[in-house]
């Protein structure tokens, strides 16, 4: 191939595929495990729906935080990968397992003792917060040992192995059906438990995951060759490393998750049949972030792999296809959400008001998914494993901070404008960015090679 998409080549495709695939595959298995839930309990009722999309938004900052860890040492490890030097990328991870106990214990004490606390920031519905505090308060147990299992995921990934992942969350999907099945209705014998079931059948799939990528990597694993003795070693100016190139990425999540919560706040806040409208059209939004970040992950090793290398010029070409690549991404998502948008809303038990506004949200997301393919696809992609970790924060936070968070506060809560117009202005921060990647690719300005110091 010619122009700009000549970084198409057969190595290249070799490469992304063996990534991007494999991931794919995983974030659709994890996306089922997610949708069972919606899905189950939408059957259930409006309120039990609600109550567990509010609730998982302690869930979703949790996998933000230990995310964040996990890819802010991802983009360094991919780097020192291309370069062949695996004992740096082992002590990366013992920094990062380190790195994960605080934040499992953290988060497991705040959904155990505090979960009508966490529930009552979202919402004001008494209904919504009795469902979930129940639910978060069950999940504090899955907290444990869920952020081991999500870092080691996106850690592996980032020198290559991804297709453990898929094993783990296949059979984490099978887990979390099967007893959402059992517990949420009490078929087959099984205790009618509505929303605890939910919570329970996560809980339990967690811990199946954590078991079966631990043994994974200390037992199976020969490239890496990680074991618990690198724990007890030393992380020779680790954290130093992280600090500079890795905070970023942490932080650029943090804040992200924080604006996304508060997002959830103002759409808590305006009513429960927007909360759950707005559950149903994220299923919409983690579909499509579901392929966009399976590319924009395979991008993310393959630059930082290339720049470790030394082919700068390469890098350079295939960030700049990679934009052309997200752009033709997003209109096929398009197309994809507006074929299924109308039964995949009307399979839900909902008010006539929530069904409104569902249509409404789900409609707009297809439009939104083209700038979010060109802006996050390539953020969070190539720019990410270029290095450029700091302008990432910068571009993914400042616009949401400053512009969508209180336009929509205001227009929402205030002024009380019509849903539909408020969800556009929370989202419109992808707009921006867009603009911004546009600008940023060409320069070049984002090539650093983070093993040079």
């Amino acid at each position: 191939m010619t122009g700009i998409f000549a970084f198409l080549d057969r190595e290249f495709i070799k490469k992304f595929s063996a990534i991007a695939l494999p991931v794919a595959l995983m974030n659709l298995i994890n996306f089922g495990v997610k949708a069972v839930d919606t899905l189950m309990l939408g059957l259930v009722g409006e309120v039990q729906l609600s109550g567990a999309a509010v609730a998982n938004q302690l869930s979703f900052m949790f996998m933000i935080f230990s995310g964040g860890v996990a890819s802010g040492c991802g983009v360094i490890a991919s780097q020192y990968w291309g370069a062949g030097e695996k004992e740096r990328v082992r002590e990366i991870f013992a920094f990062m397992y380190k790195a994960m106990v605080a934040m499992n214990l953290a988060f497991a004490a705040v959904a155990f003792f505090a979960p009508y606390f966490v529930i009552g920031i979202i919402t004001t519905d008494r209904e919504v917060i009795a469902q979930g505090a129940i639910y978060v308060r069950i999940m504090s147990f899955g907290y444990l040992v869920w952020g081991f299992t999500s870092a080691s995921t996106i850690a592996l990934r980032s020198v290559g192995v991804v297709k453990i992942s898929v094993a783990v969350f296949s059979v984490s999907l099978v887990i979390s059906a099967t007893l959402n099945y059992l517990l949420i209705f009490g078929n087959f014998g099984f205790p009618q438990l509505g929303i605890a079931g939910a919570a329970i059948a996560t809980v339990t799939a967690r811990f199946v995951e954590f078991i079966i990528i631990t043994a994974y990597i200390l037992k199976v694993d020969k490239e890496l060759a990680f074991r618990l003795s690198n724990l007890l070693g030393r992380t020779r100016g680790v954290g130093k490393g992280f600090m500079r190139h890795g905070f970023p990425v942490l932080m650029n999540e943090v804040f992200w998750a924080s604006g996304f919560f508060i997002v959830n706040v103002i759409i808590g806040r305006i009513g429960r049949e927007f909360v759950a409208a707005n559950a149903i059209g994220g299923l919409l939004f983690q579909f499509s972030g579901m392929i966009l970040f399976s590319c924009a992950s395979a991008a993310s090793v393959i630059v930082g792999n290339t720049i470790g290398e030394g082919h700068y010029d390469k890098a350079r070409q295939i960030t700049k296809g990679m934009v052309a690549l997200n752009f033709l991404t997003g209109i096929f998502l398009l197309i994809i959400i507006q074929l299924i948008r109308v039964p995949f809303v009307n399979f839900y038990e909902l008010s006539d008001t929530a069904r409104a506004y569902a249509f409404q949200l789900t409609n707009i997301i297809s439009v939104l998914v083209i700038f979010m393919a060109v802006a996050d696809g390539t953020l969070m992609g190539p720019l990410r494993g270029g290095g450029d970790a700091k302008f990432v924060m910068i571009a993914d936070v400042v616009f949401m901070w400053m512009i969508s968070i209180p336009l929509g506060a205001v227009t929402g809560l205030i002024l009380g404008w019509p849903v539909w117009i408020v969800f556009i202005i929370l989202r419109i921060d992808s707009f921006f960015k867009t603009m911004l990647v546009l600008w940023r690719v060409p320069s070049g300005k984002w090539l650093k090679d983070v093993t040079k110091g």
